[in-house]
């Protein structure tokens, strides 16, 4: 079997993950860590996706000895007078490794297991090695120098990873980062010693607050620790500057009143620890021999808690490039195609799905410097030119784009309507069930939309099948695939798609029927269940768009999505 020698770059979770499946994919794997483990850091709360990937590693037994806080939800009192909402996690078990809950780490503890997990499989590890160059020169294959203590070594492999986060040597060198004009942020944040002031399904959930300077998190951890921190505008350094970090801490979070409710006089456990300038992407995320992981690579905001999970994701994704690469040589230009799509994808959902929360927010708190950034209002806002989701939501010129800027506030209220408390406070009253409810009309309101469609447009003549990749979920090996595409470049790429489906669709290009008559077709070709999924996805890329019998366009608004919740994992 064709093997690789894989070097990494970081020893966190981008990088043992990645290392995990590259092992497991049969190639030789040595990771480069700059620190000894363990060593502290930020981002303590996870998403299902990321608890699918390490159970699909083989490492559910090890993480459930750990005993971590079950993280069943996200909950959000988010804008001034509004009820609090929560995003649950609720999902059917579809496969043995989809997850309706996801947990809340220490990191330091957290990332020791993977790193101990990497090695005990085989993996070579090495802590205290600092990666400072990587040569990219060489045709066939990278080189990597490693100063351990006072001596320096010259490494040798056939591709590089670099997971080393947002310091990584290899995107400084390659001088591809670009920083968000959207998400100008920095947090500053400590520890509270308390308990889960709830019992019942709020039990183990975080909490994101808005106020009028920003917003706070606040995220049990083990032991009674709650990690508290605020995100506030740049502009709000030259305050920290003057007070001081634990001052400007202090007084800060006393404005956020609903948060001190919940500390309810809790005592600060650890020290005042601050970041800057994370929002940040990159102009490529791989070529030739080299890929991007993880915080190395991009990062938008912490609202969502996707920070790990899309460091997983990247690693499973850079780890199966490889492997095809290594197997199949030619398609190298392909896979590198399909990564950075794919990647930046991933990255973009959760930029919309934020700056969609933000400008919501901005709507309903006091005026303040940071909401009045936070919000979108303009088709041409300069923040989002590179934003291709930006383009979309605006049409980028053409007609019938569906959705405008005017309405983007409403896809935010959407879903916050789904998971709105049926009390104006928090309260341990709260079920899971009573979303039922919003969940249900919202569906049917769904329904009733796609019924109204008696007539579809496909998007240009022709229905085409188009070359795709796909990581399977359990080999994790990355396969060929075809999806649904038009000869004007646009395809939908959720769903592999063969002949039979393909044909429908080019009836409908040719036929023009409506919704029902489409069930009625995909049914015959064993895609009944997907019809819905199906139709939102190409409706949302552009191919498809419904009318009604009066000949009105019937605009479908489906739930804002990203990675890492639900049945679609992308990995």
């Amino acid at each position: 079997m064709a093997r690789s020698k894989v070097s990494i770059i970081g020893g966190g979770p981008a990088g043992c993950v990645a290392a995990l499946t590259l092992q497991k994919l049969g190639h030789d794997v040595a990771v480069y860590e700059r620190t000894r483990f363990p060593r502290y850091r930020i981002g303590e709360s996870l998403l299902p996706g990321t608890m699918s990937i390490l159970n699909r590693l083989g490492l559910q037994e090890r993480i459930d000895a750990q005993n971590y806080v079950k993280k069943p939800s996200a909950t959000f009192l988010w804008g001034q007078d509004q009820a609090p909402w929560t995003f649950s996690f609720a999902a059917p078990k579809v496969a043995p490794w989809v997850f309706d809950h996801a947990i809340q780490v220490k990191r330091d503890e957290f990332d020791q297991l993977l790193l101990d997990e990497a090695r005990a499989r085989g993996v070579t590890v090495v802590e205290e090695a600092t990666v400072t160059d990587v040569d990219l020169s060489r045709p066939e294959g990278v080189a990597l120098t490693v100063r351990q203590g006072d001596e320096t070594t010259t490494v040798e492999g056939d591709f590089v990873i670099d997971a080393g986060g947002s310091g990584g040597p290899l995107v400084r060198k390659l001088g591809v980062r670009r920083y968000d004009e959207f998400y100008k942020n920095f947090a500053v944040w400590s520890y509270f010693t308390m308990e889960d002031p709830f019992k019942g399904d709020l039990k183990g959930t975080t909490y994101s607050i808005t106020f009028e300077d920003g917003w706070v998190w606040m995220i049990p951890v083990k032991d009674d620790l709650y990690s508290v921190g605020l995100v506030v505008d740049r502009s709000k350094s030259a305050e920290v500057r003057e007070m001081g970090a634990d001052e400007f801490y202090r007084s800060t979070l006393a404005k956020c009143t609903q948060a001190t409710e919940l500390l309810a006089g809790a005592d600060q456990a650890d020290e005042v620890r601050i970041v800057h300038d994370w929002s940040y992407d990159t102009e490529v995320f791989s070529a030739d021999r080299y890929f991007l992981c993880g915080d190395a690579a991009c990062f938008t905001d912490p609202l969502f808690s996707q920070g790990v999970h899309l460091a997983s994701q990247s690693a499973v994704s850079a780890a199966a490039a490889i492997d095809r690469i290594t197997r199949n040589e030619e398609e190298r230009d392909a896979v590198h195609a399909w990564y950075n799509r794919t990647y930046r994808e991933a990255y973009e959902q959760y930029h919309q799905f934020l700056a969609s929360f933000y400008t919501f927010a901005s709507f309903t708190e006091p005026d303040s410097e940071f909401w009045r950034k936070r919000r979108i209002t303009e088709s041409d806002d300069d923040r989002l030119s590179r934003r291709q989701w930006f383009e979309k939501l605006t049409g980028d010129g053409q007609e019938e784009s569906g959705t405008s800027v005017a309405d983007f506030r409403d896809r935010a209220s959407t879903m916050i309507s789904i998971g709105k408390h049926q009390r104006p406070e928090l309260s341990d009253d709260f079920s899971e069930d009573e979303l039922n409810a919003a969940r249900v009309r919202w569906i049917s309101d769904l329904t009733k939309r796609l019924n109204r469609i008696t007539r579809f447009r496909w998007t240009g003549g022709k229905v085409l099948l188009k070359p795709h990749y796909r990581v399977e979920p359990l080999s994790f090996r990355l396969e060929q695939r075809e999806i649904l595409s038009n000869q004007e470049g646009l395809d939908m790429a959720q769903y592999s798609m063969d002949e039979e489906v393909r044909q429908v669709f080019q009836d409908l290009a040719e036929e023009e029927f409506g919704y029902k008559a489409l069930v009625k077709r995909l049914g015959r070709v064993g895609k009944q269940e997907l019809t819905t999924q199906i139709v939102l996805r190409l409706m949302e890329a552009g191919l498809l768009t419904g009318y009604d019998k009066n000949g009105d366009q019937v605009v479908v608004q489906g739930r804002l999505h990203f990675g890492g919740v639900g049945v679609e994992y992308e990995v």
